[in-house]
């Protein structure tokens, strides 16, 4: 028994002391600090962004200008080859594609330069057709033969009656022959005169013409397919042992320098479309890239499936970047004209549907604002109502000030406690 109440002595004191360290340690505890303030919204939509945190993300701001702007027609489009810059090389006769490879998509070829040589097999109806032009030329040569012929005799007939006609002279002269025997003799050298230049004109025209090969046995049975412009080679049809038609199409070249755009405009926005002499593009597979194009044809038909007209614009590619049916957006301008404010397009953010800026009230105060905005031209965007002129919008650092709005309580926030 008296061992029991030693140990529940000694249990007794243990707890109490950890009582009093307890206390003591509750009421040594300082008060917690009070929750930084930057970032912090109120609800009027102005965020505190102290100058520190501005510096750290290199905030640019921008004045909001007044501007008359015309209103645009946002449509779709695709780039294509321009006129007579592409070209489907296909060669005018039948054969075997015998050459090494071929050219592959995206090399460039010159002019005149050499793509495919093609071994040729005559048809049936071809290789009549060769016999009867070889018969033919047989023919035609033994005629040139009799012509020449035909002109040696003439020539010796002419000679004669020309010596005749001078003994007829002679002896007409001294009384020894009559009147009728010189005319006779005359006659004679005029007859023989025109047999040879009719033998002469046979001659002339059984001539071969000029530059006509006279190389005796069958045509060449090999061809070569060469390019007919210089450019890009965008798609290969055939590969080396390949047996080609008459026609058929081996590989297509396009000049990638010039590029034509193919814009669709509905019936419903023609009548709001001004004179359009130039457009804008952009690409989603280009951002941040705007790309500028001339008129060629404004569309004079609708298409009855579509119900769209089709205008087409010049665009330079020099550096060959921009590839043959890329598809892009179309901006053109509307004939109607808009009171509006610019701002740079990195100052307009979008959430849950709505557009927003950052408007600067004080060195480390912005005001969130709700804008209307209307179309995009170039690096700029309209902004229809929200903002005024003078106003200045943040830039560069305004989704890093959404962040804050959103997160005021991020770790890591400097302040000046």
């Amino acid at each position: 028994m008296r061992k029991r109440r030693v140990v529940v002595t000694v249990l007794a004191a243990v707890a109490i002391a950890l009582v009093v360290i307890g206390v003591v340690r509750f009421r040594a505890r300082p008060a917690s600090a009070p929750p930084s303030t930057a970032g912090v919204a109120d609800g009027s939509g102005t965020v505190k962004f102290l100058m520190e945190q501005q510096w750290a993300i290199r905030m640019k701001l921008a004045k909001a200008e007044a501007a008359v702007v015309a209103r645009q027609i946002v449509t779709p489009g695709r780039l294509i080859p321009a006129h007579g810059r592409h070209a489907s090389v296909a060669p005018p006769v039948a054969g075997l594609i015998t050459s090494g490879a071929l050219p592959r998509v995206g090399q460039v070829v010159a002019r005149g330069e050499t793509l495919a040589i093609l071994r040729h097999v005559p048809s049936s109806a071809e290789a009549a057709q060769i016999e009867t032009g070889r018969i033919e030329e047989l023919r035609l040569a033994a005629d040139r033969r009799r012509a020449v012929q035909t002109i040696a005799e003439a020539e010796i007939r002419v000679t004669h009656a020309r010596r005749e006609l001078d003994r007829a002279r002679r002896l007409y002269e001294v009384k020894a022959a009559a009147q009728r025997q010189l005319e006779a003799a005359e006659t004679e050298l005029k007859t023989a005169e025109a047999v040879l230049a009719t033998a002469v004109s046979q001659r002339d025209a059984l001539q071969e013409p000029a530059g006509a090969s006279r190389a005796a046995g069958p045509p060449s049975t090999t061809y070569s397919v060469t390019a007919p412009i210089a450019g890009t080679v965008t798609r290969v049809a055939k590969s080396s042992g390949e047996q080609v038609a008459a026609g058929e199409a081996i590989l297509e070249i396009v000049a990638l320098d010039v590029l034509w755009v193919e814009v669709l405009v509905f019936e419903a926005d023609l009548p709001r479309l001004a004179r359009p002499e130039r457009a804008a593009f952009t690409a989603a597979s280009l951002p941040g890239t705007e790309l500028s194009g001339r008129l060629v044809s404004r569309g004079a038909v609708v298409d009855p499936r579509t119900r769209a007209a089709t205008l087409l614009f010049e665009v330079a590619n020099p550096d060959r970047r921009l590839p043959v049916g890329l598809a892009l957006e179309a901006r053109l301008d509307a004939g109607e004209r808009v009171e509006a404010v610019m701002v740079p397009r990195e100052a307009v953010l979008e959430a849950e549907g709505k557009h927003f800026a950052y408007v600067l009230r004080s060195g480390e105060e912005f005001e969130r604002r709700d804008v209307v905005v209307g179309d995009e031209h170039g690096p700029k965007i309209a902004v229809i109502s929200g903002l005024k002129p003078g106003e200045r919008v943040v830039t560069q650092g305004a989704w890093q000030l959404r962040q804050h709005e959103l997160r005021p309580a991020s770790p890591g926030v400097h302040t000046h406690e």
